[in-house]
């Protein structure tokens, strides 16, 4: 690089630089022709001596630029950024220090440092009677502690900085720093170590938090430690969902585990992940374990291994324990009265009492979860379903508990409103059906109209006007190409009244409002059968006009001389056969039906439902539903058995019920078996070849469902774990036209962590 390429790269400053010294140098030069001149005295020297120090001087000038150039000072490039943290290269008091009996703690790193999220981050174990954190100071390369209230005696101290000091340049941080320090002759050191997982996803939590709690501040009765006592030590893991507990006496403890969601610390039914134990422990009585770091790869760090844990949190959201009340009451449609609580267990309704209505006519449907109760309206003729009051009274008596949680019946007056809207105004806009809003539609209506019969009116008479003119007719205007009625063929067109008709309406008047969904992929899962899902229950199937066929090829009625010069698609005609089936109705619900046959792989159906075959509550029937698809072939898709084993004979848990999901590796279900019993074989078919894993479930209810757990009431979440191959872990491959067998040891998978 030359000389110019280089300054067009300097820094302004060091072109500054440069021609401060080129002025330096002009102003020596200036003097030394002073001098010069005053040296020689006659005028013959004074011109010759004039003639060298212009030539000296264009000399200096070429030298100053040479050297601004080259020679410039610019400012130092810097070199690899900072990915270093701090480092504590002192503390007052030492680490580990003992007898301490001060309320300052001092630590000196390498370099400036700064905090961050201090107030999240930080943990003091054990916390102080009154939760006040201690004070934190910068000061350069310093942080300062100071305690507001003196340290209890006799009492080890463990000071969780955990990832808020950072330099103050690049913001790397130091993590999981801790400061130890005892105000007794001795230190706690005893060890223990966990892992925190949670309960559904069996993926490692970070930054959990676990409490350590005296066995003797626990209730047997109302779990309140959580909320009340005074933790003994608080640790937290790390990004691995591992802790270590390292100042623990020779004592039982009780322990949980909290995901702190909102960074208060505290707990919050309903907000923040919680775990416990069903035991007591003492880290004296706790079997060994191994440690290890292993070292960083790539961007990542160092990272702590134990193996195995000596304990295992399961973390869950616990549903807020409150007494029950009604959140909401509405009337989605005109049939249906609807009622949300605000908890998830069956709700106990005393009485249900309607106005206006008798109550004969209401049937209950509760929703999956519970915390939803549908009130369905069933009048047993068309023309009271008709008259059905737009405003519905109801008095309503439902258990609930009073204040120190004891039963009582809570009764209230519920009032559903049903809203008829027009289905022909903008959805963003729609408006009651009154006469005022009649009025406002009617000249809304009006006006488009006449817009309409402008428009029309304007394109007709460009049309007739071309027409006129190929004729040869003289220039006439509007209002006589109008008037003349042989340019039109249709002379009977009334030009004011013509309308396009609206978008989805019906020649034939209103839509049925008949609703339904058919669960049903195409091509058609046998397993899954047709299932339909109705919006409201149905008084009347009538199956008997049902109709399913296979459609066959066959022939078309060519002489067999011809059949070979004609398109395939000209020679093959559909032929229907019927195929038996079978209609099972939900007579609970009475909103679900599934259709069931003999499906043969990779054939053709056809199905025909007509008019009126379905009737629902609101005196509702459907339209003819006409359907062809195709069954999926088996030899494009695997097949997965699944052999459940274990419980010896006389076991407790031999009765318990499990849940089999076979999944996507992203987390999707593909396939689900409910009430799964040891000694049971499950075949799963038609499974797309890919790469899944099998989630288990301990149903111990048997309600289908995964049931998360309570903390006041001590119950644990039901335990869910995934299958894992000793080789190839958890990933399970299926091909097409291929049967892999899984075998599941239920006491060996529940038996890990």
């Amino acid at each position: 690089m030359g000389c110019g390429e280089a300054v067009a790269a300097e820094e302004p400053n060091a072109v500054a630089a440069g021609i401060g010294v080129a002025g330096d140098v002009l102003a020596v030069a200036a003097l030394a022709g002073v001098v010069g001149r005053k040296f020689y005295g006659n005028k013959e020297d004074y011109t010759r001596m004039r003639e060298f120090r212009i030539r000296d001087l264009l000399f200096v000038l070429l030298g100053c630029t040479i050297f601004v150039r080259c020679a410039s000072i610019a400012q130092p490039q810097g070199g690899p950024r900072d990915s270093l943290p701090p480092l504590v290269v002192g503390t007052v008091p030492m680490q580990r220090t003992v007898n301490f009996d001060g309320k300052r703690i001092v630590l000196n790193f390498n370099e400036y440092v700064a905090l961050r999220d201090q107030q999240k981050e930080m943990l003091v174990s054990p916390p102080s009677p009154t939760g006040k954190q201690p004070q934190l100071t910068v000061k350069g390369r310093s942080i300062v502690v100071d305690f507001e209230e003196k340290p209890d005696s006799g009492t080890t101290y463990r000071i969780d900085f955990g990832n808020s000091i950072a330099d103050n340049n690049e913001g790397n941080r130091l993590g999981n720093y801790a400061f130890i320090f005892s105000t007794g002759a001795e230190l706690d050191t005893l060890i223990m170590s966990g892992l925190a997982v949670d309960a559904q996803t069996r993926d490692s939590v970070v930054g959990a938090m676990v409490f350590f709690f005296d066995a003797e501040a626990d209730s047997a009765v109302y779990d309140s430690v959580m909320f009340n006592a005074r933790a003994r030590a608080i640790f937290r893991t790390d990004s691995s969902g591992l802790f270590l507990a390292d100042i623990l006496r020779d004592r039982d403890y009780r322990i949980y585990a909290m995901l702190d969601k909102n960074g208060n610390q505290r707990y919050e039914p309903g907000k923040d992940y919680i775990a416990m134990l069903d035991s007591v422990y003492n880290p004296t009585r706790m079997p060994d374990f191994d440690m290890w770091i292993d070292p960083a790869e790539g961007r990542r760090g160092p990272r702590r291994r134990i193996e195995p844990p000596q304990l295992v949190f399961e973390l869950f959201l616990e549903e807020p324990k409150q007494r029950t009340m009604i959140l909401e009451q509405k009337r989605p449609i005109r049939q249906q009265l609807q009622i949300v609580f605000n908890n998830r267990e069956r709700q106990r309704i005393v009485s249900f009492v309607p106005e206006g209505i008798d109550s004969t006519w209401l049937r209950r449907e509760d929703g999956i979860k519970g915390d939803t109760v549908w009130y369905w309206i069933e009048p047993p003729t068309k023309q009271e379903a008709e008259l059905l009051p737009d405003t519905v009274r109801v008095r309503i008596e439902y258990m609930t508990q009073d204040s120190v949680w004891q039963p009582q019946v809570r009764s209230e007056t519920l009032s559903f409103v049903h809203r008829v809207f027009d289905r022909n105004a903008p959805r963003r806009v729609q408006r009651s059906n009154t006469a005022y809003a009649d009025s406002v539609r009617k000249v809304r209506e009006e006006r488009r109209r006449a817009k309409r019969a402008e428009r029309l009116q304007k394109k007709w008479i460009r049309v007739a006007r071309v027409i006129s003119r190929r004729r040869g007719d003289p220039k006439r205007t509007d209002a006589e190409l109008l008037a003349d009625s042989t340019l039109f063929k249709q002379v009977d067109v009334d030009t004011t009244q013509v309308e396009k008709p609206k978008r989805g309406e019906e020649e034939a008047g209103a839509p049925n409002l008949f609703g339904f969904n058919v669960l049903a992929d195409n091509p058609l899962i046998p397993d899954n059968h047709i299932r339909m899902v109705f919006d409201y229950p149905l008084r009347r199937v009538d199956s008997s006009r049902i109709r399913l066929t296979r459609l066959t090829a066959g022939a078309a009625a060519l002489p067999s001389r011809d059949r070979q010069t004609v398109a395939t698609e000209a020679t093959v005609q559909k032929v229907e056969q019927p195929e038996p089936f079978t209609v099972d109705f939900d007579t609970v619900s009475r909103r679900m039906l599934t259709i069931r046959a003999d499906w043969r792989p990779d054939e053709e159906y056809a199905l025909l439902i007509p008019d009126s075959v379905f009737l629902d509550v609101a005196f509702q029937a459907n339209d003819t539903l006409k359907s062809t698809f195709r069954v999926a072939d088996t030899s494009r898709f695997g097949t997965a058995i699944i052999r459940l084993s274990g419980a010896a004979e006389g076991d407790s848990l031999s009765g318990t019920e499990y849940i089999l999901e076979w999944q996507t590796r992203d987390g999707k279900t593909v396939r689900r078996v409910t009430h799964a019993v040891r000694g049971g074989v499950y075949k799963l078919q038609y499974l797309p070849p890919n790469r899944y894993r099998l989630r288990v479930t301990e149903d111990r209810n048997g309600n289908g469902e995964w049931d998360t757990g309570s903390l006041v009431d001590r119950r644990q979440p039901e335990r869910i774990r995934f299958w894992e191959h000793p080789v190839s872990g958890r990933d399970i491959l299926a091909k097409e036209n291929w049967d892999v067998g899984v075998e599941v040891d239920v006491d060996e998978l529940f038996g890990r962590f």
